[in-house]
């Protein structure tokens, strides 16, 4: 499906230094827009990410919540319009720093929204259901993306810093069997980006990061159950200012919870914390 010139318009990819609260303002179109979608915490020795997230409403608008150097979101701004098409968002700071890119699936094509209008990077996109960026997982500079294609596998698509990506790794199969993907970060305390998957029956398990970019993961740990209370899990980094990755989720009353990651393999998540009362599900479409 091509998408017109001008269909889609998303105001983001503006470098932002990292300041007190990770925000900054600029005016495009005529309009103020918020560009504080990633800031890095101080508190770890090495900068641990933390972004912004992101909601699709009905209307095809995207609102951001940026992140707040303290933990958590700060308030909303409208981030982009024109989006009803999309049937796949989710975003990478490819460079390894406060620029963060947001890109759009729309029927068969991949955009990347560089500037306000965005560029095609391409087509066949729509042979995979799940994007995930779970960072520098192939021993690079840059944070990367995977894949998962309709067949169950997986597919590694290393990253250039303006946006692009090389041509892309299988790096394993069976993947089908998760009914959610999620990551950003290190969860271990070994400094390798890590991912994790909830499982059909509401399983949730966690893939350690090897740094080796041909096998990126070592076998699955079993982290806990329950987890098909919640609609959407996100990795997005360290949304509550301690220097360890956490996960997000949302349940079916559209309430957000906050799991703080520990940097321990064996138990990576505290206990959580509602950080959103409800309302959440107003959005068709979190990334």
């Amino acid at each position: 499906m091509a998408v017109a010139a001008g269909a889609l318009a998303l105001t983001l990819g503006t470098t932002v230094a990292a300041s007190a609260n990770g925000t900054a303002t600029t005016t495009v179109a005529g309009r103020a827009v918020s560009h504080g979608m990633t800031t890095f915490s101080t508190a770890a020795a090495e900068p641990v990410w933390s972004f912004g997230i992101d909601g699709r409403d009905s209307a095809g608008y995207i609102w951001n919540y940026p992140p707040l150097a303290n933990g958590g979101f700060g308030s909303k701004k409208q981030a982009g319009h024109g989006f009803s098409s999309a049937t796949a968002l989710f975003k990478n700071n490819p460079a390894a720093n406060t620029t963060v890119y947001t890109y759009a699936r729309a029927g068969g094509d991949l955009y990347i929204f560089d500037t306000e209008q965005g560029r095609r990077l391409g087509g066949g996109w729509n042979i995979y259901n799940a994007f995930v960026t779970p960072g520098n997982v192939g021993g690079a500079s840059n944070p990367d993306m995977v894949a998962r294609d309709s067949s169950g596998v997986l597919w590694l698509y290393l990253s250039y810093s303006n946006g692009n990506f090389a041509a892309r790794t299988r790096i394993g199969g069976g993947w089908g069997i998760y009914s959610q993907i999620a990551g950003r970060g290190d969860l271990t305390g070994d400094g390798k980006p890590d991912m994790v998957a909830r499982d059909k029956s509401g399983v949730l398990w966690l893939y350690k990061g090897t740094g080796n970019w041909a096998a990126p993961f070592a076998a699955r740990t079993r982290i806990g159950g329950g987890w098909n209370t919640y609609n959407k899990i996100l990795g997005l980094g360290d949304n509550s200012g301690d220097g360890r990755s956490d996960l997000i989720a949302r349940d079916s009353a559209g309430a957000l919870w906050l799991y703080k990651g520990t940097g321990k393999a064996s138990a990576p998540y505290a206990a959580r914390v509602k950080i959103g009362t409800g309302g959440w599900n107003a959005f068709n479409y979190l990334f």
